[in-house]
């Protein structure tokens, strides 16, 4: 049982470091938190290094991206609580 669980846990990370852009991947990891949830608007479990580890990305980038998203109005960051703004152009 718990071999099943990393295993499903890898599967899951693959979704999220296979996109090419660091905004496709953080739309794939939002999008999974969102559903997950059942909410728009969610605590992300890491810190900005963290998720950037997570996601495979730099965090100087991941930041730049973030800030994008959010002039772009996709969503808004306070520290760890995000809320997804226009779900259905994620």
């Amino acid at each position: 049982q718990i071999l099943a669980g990393k295993n499903l846990n890898l599967a899951r990370r693959s979704l999220y470091t296979a996109p090419k852009t660091i905004r496709e991947r953080v739309t794939a990891y939002f999008s999974a938190l969102a559903v997950q949830k059942g909410s728009l608007t969610f605590e992300l479990p890491f810190d900005r290094q963290q998720l950037a580890d997570h996601l495979g990305v730099d965090r100087s980038a991941l930041s730049s991206t973030l800030s994008a998203m959010q002039r772009d109005g996709l969503l808004t960051i306070d520290r760890r609580r995000v809320s997804l703004q226009k779900a259905e152009e994620l």
